[in-house]
């Protein structure tokens, strides 16, 4: 079995044969993915699941931030990509959550930014629902100002912190009963 030196995490890969055309092209999306993010690819004879394949790509995937333009919900076109990597991961790994953080500058009152923030954040809720993704896996956040990742005082430094995070994790049991969310009986 190979393994990349630099790697924590072999990842199985599906046989093609063993899955109906549907569930082959997810899996070969959903590793492709996880090479992206560091994985290693190690052949198996055995065919992996979904599930399992989700089980090692949700801890480290990484979607990248949505930024936007200041004092405002539109999504830049850099964004987009973003979301598409996002959906890709979310509609293989159907027992997922996706919870979404909208962040600001600290321009401004605090009050305006927290409003702010949770505005972006549906934004690229509704981005990610309007392409498919079920509303009920979101978790939509706003964080205002309180957690930049750049200096504030430079106009850079502030269009970077203008941004949405986004992590993705399995639906745990407490999901389940607050949300009402049904495990999925298909793949």
């Amino acid at each position: 079995m190979a393994r990349h030196a630099s790697s924590t995490r072999e990842i199985s890969a599906p046989r093609p044969a063993a899955a109906g055309p549907g569930v082959a092209r997810r899996l070969s999306a959903l590793l492709g993915i996880l090479l992206a993010t560091g994985a290693t690819y190690a052949q198996q004879t055995e065919t992996a699941s979904a599930a399992s394949l989700c089980e090692q790509a949700l801890p480290g995937f990484r979607a990248g931030p949505v930024h936007f333009e200041e004092s405002g919900t539109t999504i830049r076109p850099s964004g987009k990509a973003v979301l598409d990597r996002v959906v890709e991961l979310a509609s293989t790994c159907r027992q997922s959550i996706i919870e979404i953080t909208g962040h600001t500058d600290s321009s401004g009152d605090e009050t305006w930014n927290q409003i702010l923030s949770l505005e972006r954040a549906k934004a690229v809720a509704n981005a990610i629902a309007a392409r498919g993704i079920a509303p009920d896996r979101l978790v939509v956040k706003g964080a205002g100002s309180s957690k930049p990742i750049a200096d504030n005082a430079l106009r850079y430094g502030r269009g970077l912190n203008r941004r949405i995070e986004i992590v993705m994790r399995p639906v745990s049991a407490a999901d389940i009963s607050q949300l009402r969310i049904l495990p999925d009986s298909s793949d």
